[in-house]
């Protein structure tokens, strides 16, 4: 019951966060719309182009110009200083839509040369990266400031309309469609961007600024990136011979995706060890597996579970960004380039292995099988190479054992006051309270009266929504197991049963 009412509250908290700042609402929706008709669809990108013999898909190009972006971003992030001026994210968006006009040119044949037409697709294919990458960048820079909990509640906000308005262009004409919304949305995220942007750094008195604290190169994470876009890529090529997604299942993938980052994270408070472990990659193997084993195609509701899986994964990381960004002082550029380096570079290697699969395969018997399969060992080899101690460390960005394990209270305490922007005294009587000192001992500590503890209380009891002392710690330690090992959480749910 108490619980429940915790949960009630929480719920109506992400409500209100996502309606003080709509423009970021927008914003990311927007984003995460046109990351789905430039990634996930091939209106885009028809067709295969040939090296050494081999048909690839086209959209390979796009991947391996994604991943080598992100890799500049991710070994130049310390040096760029142009963050914080307006006229960058224009020319992010002059490059998305430079880059798609020069594409939509190609394919509506206006370019009579054939030498011509291949620069073109080129050039395009490299401004819609650079500009994609760089909003995503962008995205991750101001979602660090907000916060795990508001990340993963704009996240799922955002899922659910990217969701609903990708069903509407589905009943548009196909690709008259798509390329319009293509064209619109770069428009519509620079004008909600740029307003969100002013309210989020106004609030919060930062700027977009690189911390300078020490960063660790993630081994182990950019392998399992890497199996999981290979993952990913070999369902691209498969997508090319069988036929792609059919959109009312990547439509339903996008929803659940959404609904289940809603009731793991937000509601039920999973650990990032459980979601992504014992839930997201394990989502992805069970359709793989259902598409590859029993012969299902792409079109069948196994697909659903892959969408959903890979969707899911991809939320969940966000807030786990984030949370690195915020908490543990991690630089933005190097959080969200990083991983997606290796995503997009495992994406590439899917595609040409796929390609080379299916020629291998005498008259493409046995494609659907064998391709999923594979898949399917990619992510199973994903789980091999991460553990549990695996994402309690950061994926090697944190230290374990250090300060930015956040799994002591006196660090859920920090997580919570620059969650919800409480003054350095309120975070003071904020941790004393939380370690059981009363208020006369709180006063006598910070050497103020105990009238004034009082006052600091109701102020946090406002920004919190709770209503006394208990709530207060409850709330403060439920925050606290979201950040605990695995062990610790058993031990906590063994002392609650």
């Amino acid at each position: 019951m108490e619980r429940a009412r915790y949960r009630q509250s929480d719920l109506r908290r992400m409500a209100l966060g996502v309606c003080t700042i709509p423009s970021l609402f927008i914003a990311l929706t927007s984003y995460k719309l046109l990351a789905v008709l430039l990634l996930m669809e091939t209106f885009l990108l028809p067709g295969t182009f040939v090296v050494g013999g081999l048909a690839l898909p086209a959209c390979t190009l796009l991947f391996l110009a994604c991943s080598l972006v992100c890799l500049a971003f991710a070994m130049l992030f310390r040096r760029p200083t142009f963050h914080d001026h307006s006229w960058y994210l224009g020319l992010l968006i002059a490059c998305l839509m430079l880059g798609l006009f020069l594409l939509l040119l190609r394919e509506l044949g206006g370019v009579g040369n054939a030498a011509l037409a291949s620069a073109c697709r080129g050039l395009g294919i490299a401004l819609v990266a650079a500009g994609l990458i760089g909003v995503h960048i962008e995205m991750a820079r101001i979602m660090g400031a907000l916060g795990m909990t508001q990340t993963l509640t704009f996240g799922v906000s955002a899922a659910f309309a990217a969701g609903l308005l990708y069903l509407a262009l589905t009943l548009l004409p196909v690709p008259q469609g798509r390329w319009m919304a293509a064209f619109a949305l770069p428009l519509v995220l620079a004008a909600s961007f740029s307003r969100a942007r002013r309210n989020v750094y106004r609030s919060r008195k930062t700027r977009f600024e690189e911390p300078e604290a020490e960063v660790l190169v993630p081994y182990r994470f950019i392998v399992t990136s890497v199996a999981q876009g290979v993952a990913a890529g070999l369902l691209v090529a498969l997508a090319c011979v069988g036929g792609p997604f059919a959109p009312a299942w990547n439509v339903a993938g996008y929803l659940l995706a959404a609904m289940l980052t809603l009731a793991t994270m937000l509601v039920c408070k999973l650990d990032f060890n459980r979601s992504v472990y014992q839930i997201g990659f394990p989502l992805v193997g069970l359709g793989l597996l259902c598409a590859g084993i029993a012969g299902a195609p792409l079109g069948a509701p196994g697909a659903v579970m892959q969408v959903t899986g890979f969707l899911y994964l991809d939320l969940v990381l966000w807030g786990l960004g984030s949370y690195l960004i915020k908490n543990c002082r991690q630089p933005a550029t190097w959080v969200a380039a990083c991983p997606t380096t290796s995503l997009m570079a495992g994406r590439t290697l899917g595609a040409v292995l796929g390609a080379a699969l299916l020629q291998l395969l005498p008259g493409g018997v046995g494609w659907n099988a064998l391709l999923c399969t594979a898949a399917f060992c990619f992510v199973m080899a994903a789980l091999l190479l991460s553990n549990a101690a695996n994402l309690r460390t950061g994926w090697g960005f944190v230290r374990p054992g250090g300060p930015d394990d956040g799994t002591n209270a006196h660090r859920a305490c920090q997580i919570v006051a620059e969650d919800f922007s409480l003054t350095q005294r309120e975070f003071e009587v904020l941790r004393r309270i939380v370690a059981g000192e009363s208020r006369a001992d709180v006063a006598e500590a910070l050497f103020i009266a105990p009238n004034t503890v009082k006052t600091h209380l109701h102020s946090i009891y406002a920004k919190l929504d709770v209503h006394n002392v208990h709530d207060l710690r409850a709330y403060v330690d439920n925050r606290r197991r979201s950040f605990s090992p695995s062990s610790e959480n058993e031990e906590i749910l063994e002392n609650d049963a």
